[in-house]
């Protein structure tokens, strides 16, 4: 009875430890640390469930996603193995911390996402330099924005979820917007809308007609964004300005400008053109003596805004610069010796601009230009005489359009040679019957440093006649046909330097047949 009474006893000692030795295993891993084995899944979208697997996961209290911060209140669930949370909108790629009583637990891999941003307005327009607002979602994944023309800026003024600021680039243009954002796949996004950016437009000007040299102020809207002005006749455009503001540009006026629009040019070299026209003064011919005029005698040219010029330059004469009298009306000028008949060209004062009479003044006792029947050049080359091409040529260059010196009419050929025995004058690819002509006839001007070097009148592949230039004045040539072709045609012409000599000219005019 005794010995069945302590057995009874002893196992109800025995069952006690045991439960007290299992409660104290269970409160020990309760109250053990807090240890992150893994979450996921990595790549998930903002507003996904995300797991994290652990032990003693019950004493976390917050959870720390790089970005935003999720309380122990909105977990969806928690227990010591498990937290179950949604992804906040405003986590970023980077790691996840789990805040305990006893300190953070870091992961020690990086949480990343699969996002798409969007973009639900944008400035409409704005100034290079000026900063536009872009609202959206996830913008705060962005990592660069480029600007139309490649222009790409990736310092933000400021930047978060749901709106990005930047600053436009001085050299920016017009267009949409392309984002490029990071994620799990970094892409890249093009807005809808487009960004205007502002450019400089021209309003008035004034003075208008101005004179070359003077300063011309353009008035206008956002023209200190101006960075170049281009006026019309001029190749190299204006970058340095008198002054420069948001409603005003002052300018000096080039010495080639002729009349017509302003076109202005922002940093981005997109160009922006005047309604307006800029006026350029000028002198003006009305009338120049109609009778033949001794050389040596005083003329009187009339017409308007005479008073702008600073030289006048007779035919076959060096300019003359020095005036018996000038107005604004008129010019009473002495005629040089040597003079040959032609338009009288006024050069314009501070300019590179000539204007010409529009008629010819005759000279007494001048030789007349020589008669020619079947022209090839009268002012231009004669399409319908000479029914080939007309070439580059070799050895130099060529201006169908010289306006002085000529020989007859209003042009002449200049020809200037920059290599020996070369032919920028080429006529070609022609089959001209020449069976009822005798002369071969062509007029030529020796320009300074021309003198003594010969030329070669090339037909039809040969060199057949040499000419040694006559410096300063015009020498006419009749060369008989039958000592350039015996086969009753012409299909090529050259004015062929013959000398082996560089850097020099000649005109040519009053070229053809008789």
């Amino acid at each position: 009875m005794i010995r069945s009474f302590n057995i009874k006893l002893l196992s109800l000692l025995l069952l006690l430890a045991i439960g007290v030795w299992s409660c104290t295993k269970e409160d020990d891993e309760a109250n053990g640390p807090v240890e992150l084995l893994s979450f996921g899944p990595t790549g998930a979208m903002h507003g996904d469930t995300l797991w994290f697997i652990g032990n003693n996961l019950h004493k976390v209290t917050a959870i720390q996603f790089t970005g935003a911060l999720v309380e122990q209140k909105d977990f969806k669930k928690q227990d010591a193995e498990q937290i179950l949370v949604i992804v906040p909108d405003a986590a970023v790629r980077g790691t996840v911390t789990l805040k305990t009583p006893d300190g953070d637990i870091a992961s020690k891999t990086q949480l990343n996402f699969e996002v798409a941003p969007t973009v639900t307005a944008l400035t409409a327009e704005a100034r290079p330099g000026a900063n536009v607002t872009l609202t959206g979602t996830f913008l705060n994944w962005v990592t660069a924005i480029t600007f139309a023309d490649g222009k790409e800026v990736t310092t933000f003024v400021s930047h978060a979820w749901d709106k990005i600021e930047v600053t436009v680039p001085a050299d920016a243009q017009t267009g949409t917007l392309e984002l490029a954002y990071s994620g799990t796949e970094p892409l890249t996004m093009e807005t809808e809308q487009e960004l205007k950016v502002t450019l400089p437009v021209v309003a008035g000007l004034a003075p208008n007609p101005v004179k070359h040299a003077e300063n011309v102020t353009i008035s206008g809207t956002n023209l200190d964004l101006t960075n170049k002005v281009i006026l019309t006749g001029v190749s190299a455009p204006i970058t340095t300005f008198v002054s420069k503001s948001q409603t005003e540009l002052v300018v000096a006026v080039p010495a080639g400008t002729r009349k017509g629009k302003i076109t202005l040019e922002a940093l981005s070299g997109v160009q922006t053109v005047s309604d307006l026209e800029l006026d350029v003064m000028l002198p003006s011919v009305a009338a120049i003596p109609a009778t033949a005029v001794e050389p040596g005698t005083n003329i009187t040219i009339t017409g308007t805004n005479l008073n702008l010029v600073d030289s006048i330059a007779f035919q076959n004469a060096p300019a003359v610069k020095t005036f018996v009298s000038q107005s604004a009306s008129q010019i009473v000028v002495r005629v040089p010796t040597g003079v040959t008949e032609g338009k009288v060209t006024l050069h314009v004062k501070n300019s590179t601009l000539t204007v010409q009479s529009g008629e010819i003044l005759k000279i007494a006792g001048a030789v007349p230009p020589p008669t020619i029947a079947f022209p090839f050049y009268k002012d231009a080359i004669n399409t319908t005489n000479w029914n080939g091409w007309v070439g580059d040529g070799w050895g130099g260059t060529r201006d169908y359009a010289n306006t002085t010196p000529v020989r007859e009419g209003t042009n002449s050929i200049k020809i200037n040679y920059t290599g020996g025995y070369g032919s920028p004058l080429q006529l070609g690819g022609a089959n001209v019957n020449v069976g009822s002509y005798t002369t071969f006839k062509i007029s030529i001007y020796g320009a300074p440093g021309s003198g003594g070097k010969r030329v070669s009148i090339g037909i039809n592949g040969a060199d057949k006649y040499t000419i040694t230039v006559v410096e300063g004045k015009w020498t006419d040539y009749s060369i008989p046909i039958a000592d350039l072709t015996t086969t009753g045609k012409i299909t090529e012409i050259l004015v062929k330097e013959y000398s082996n000599a560089s850097g020099y000219s000649i005109y040519v005019d009053a070229l053809g047949l008789n």
